[in-house]
């Protein structure tokens, strides 16, 4: 039995068979990973005591650590703090115990025990999630508006990024920090902060988010201003392929802001098509929702444009596929579905068997989600992997439950069972059966 067939069985509850299969398995490695596996299903059915014990059983000492944090957590999300604790205080690895005090930290901030989280936070060895720990906690704070305690706490933040040792790492948290703070209303001492990230990428991206936090709360001018330094910032960077991934993401942030006419200039001036694609895509879908229907179908046109330019086989169907998806929401249904058939010749043409029944798996999940049932269908009858065909027959049976056709969906996730010999896949497949029964359940007590 493969360790997939083992994690699938303790998924489905059946924690003694699932045991009794991990022991059987020789390579102790893979029996650590099996058992990792069984432990994180059982935290899921609320076993947080077996789990701990099963847990403890693995040799190899990262995995146990690894396994060990997973219930740490767990046990938080449930506001078990005090036992969630004592198990990281447990946890061997250095990083995965800074990892699961992190985690603690940040529930207790949701659960608005500021005290006890600072507390926690401050036990953390690694300055790079002490000051992660620290900035989730001001944001806590600033929530519920405690905005005095939230600055303090975002300043013991940025005291501890400084230590962060990685030049890459320091900057990347600083970027989050300089958002964080924006968010809560701090712009003049998020641009600050943002103008001392030495990474262009992160800069960029920081300015950026800054400027969509202004733009939020009605601060157009000064938000245009900020767009416009992280525009700079990007044009900077020496990477053609990384830069082209920065201005898609100010691209999109500023027509979400209602910046159409600058994103569109931002986005037709990327370099990389399916950078290019996506960004135009994202503009044309927030102009749609500003009631923009008529520019907006023009902007889809460029998009379309810009994927049919992308020279990989599955990057184009990707694209393609993502655009298709927004015209068929956008209400452009006869478009969407000559957009789709594209997406089909371009992820027949994928010379690799397993990325061109992904690539159609995904297709036909696409198609399913804006309701067109029968082609998706159609769709799965050329994907050659079983798994993959059975992934996108699971993905249908969901969309065609979410739509009310319930009796439908059970045949569709039924014919799946009927098919597929390997065990993890009819437990997948009765889990969708399962899941489309309980979406039929609640639609008639919701009658009643």
């Amino acid at each position: 039995m493969s360790l997939n067939d083992i994690i699938a069985m303790a998924e489905a509850g059946q924690f003694d068979l699932a045991l009794q299969a991990a022991q059987k398995i020789e390579d102790a490695r893979v029996c650590s990973f099996a058992l990792i596996g069984i432990a994180k299903a059982m935290v899921g059915a609320g076993q947080f005591d077996r789990a701990l014990q099963i847990a403890q059983k693995i040799e190899d000492p990262l995995v146990r650590s690894w396994a060990l944090m997973g219930i740490a957590l767990a046990m938080a999300g449930a506001g078990q703090f005090d036992r969630a604790l004592q198990i990281a205080q447990k946890i061997e690895d250095a990083k995965f115990r800074s990892w699961a005090f992190r985690g603690i930290a940040k529930a207790m901030a949701e659960a608005e025990q500021f005290d006890l989280a600072l507390q926690v936070a401050q036990k953390i060895e690694d300055a790079r999630h002490r000051s992660l720990a620290l900035r989730e906690i001001a944001e806590a704070m600033a929530k519920v508006g405690q905005t005095e305690r939230a600055n303090e706490t975002f300043q013991l933040a940025l005291q501890v990024a400084q230590k962060i040792e990685v030049a890459s790492d320091r900057s990347q948290v600083l970027s989050g920090i300089a958002k964080a703070i924006a968010e809560a209303g701090q712009f003049d001492l998020a641009l600050q902060i943002a103008q001392k990230i030495k990474d262009a990428l992160d800069r960029s991206g920081a300015l950026r988010d800054i400027a969509a936090a202004m733009a939020k709360v009605g601060q157009t001018e000064r938000a245009n201003e900020t767009f416009q330094l992280a525009l700079q910032t990007a044009q900077k960077i020496e990477d053609a392929w990384v830069r082209s991934g920065a201005l898609n993401g100010i691209a999109i942030a500023m027509a979400e802001a209602g910046q159409f006419d600058l994103a569109l200039q931002i986005a037709q001036k990327i370099e990389d098509a399916s950078f290019c694609s996506w960004a135009l895509s994202e503009i044309a879908t927030a102009m749609v929702r500003a009631g923009q229907t008529e520019r907006a179908n023009k902007t889809f046109q460029l998009a379309f444009q810009a994927a049919q330019k992308i020279k990989d086989a599955s990057a184009r169907s990707f694209a393609l596929r993502e655009i298709a998806k927004a015209i068929a929401e956008a209400g452009q249904m006869e478009w969407a579905n000559e957009t789709f058939q594209l997406a089909l010749q371009a992820a027949q043409k994928i010379e690799d068997a397993w990325a061109r029944s992904e690539a159609l798996s995904n297709i036909a999940v696409a198609m399913a989600e804006v309701g067109q049932f029968d082609r998706a269908l159609q769709v799965t009858q050329k994907i050659e992997d079983a798994l993959k065909r059975s992934w996108a027959l699971m993905g249908i049976a969901k969309a065609m439950a979410e739509a009310g056709q319930i009796d439908r969906a059970v045949e569709v996730a039924g014919t799946i069972a009927e098919t597929i010999d390997v065990p993890v896949l009819r437990l997948q497949a009765l889990a969708a059966i399962m899941a489309a029964k309980r979406e039929a359940g609640k639609r008639e007590a919701g009658k009643r």
